[in-house]
């Protein structure tokens, strides 16, 4: 039996994304973020929610109404996935991984990362 908690979170920001080598307009999102991680049941839970909260918050706060160009080379929702996946990663307690995250660029458009 597998075990996940999930997470939702929404943080605006602004991003030019580099395309084919030409820089589009600045523009703005409201970004949503899914979360999931599992784990093992200890003590009837894998992680507690807030503990997976306040550790996904402290990654997005620095992207929170962030001009993103500022922070990556070229700002593809890909890329700050990633980055956000990597961030989460590290503040895991042990046993505890990440399993899938999504963000969405507004309401219709996503990615989405299994790990």
């Amino acid at each position: 039996m597998k075990s996940r908690v999930v997470e939702c979170f929404k943080f605006e920001a602004a991003h030019a994304v580099i395309i084919d080598g030409q820089t589009e307009e600045i523009h703005g999102h409201t970004f949503r973020l899914e979360v999931a991680v599992e784990g093992p049941l200890r003590n009837g839970y894998v992680i507690d929610f807030l503990q997976l909260r306040a550790i996904v918050e402290e990654v997005i706060k620095k992207l929170d109404h962030r001009n993103l160009n500022a922070l990556f080379e070229n700002p593809t929702t890909e890329n700050i996935a990633l980055w956000i996946a990597e961030e989460v990663e590290k503040r895991l307690p042990e046993g505890v991984k990440l399993h899938h995250l999504r963000l969405w660029e507004g309401d219709e458009n996503g990615v989405e990362f299994e790990f």
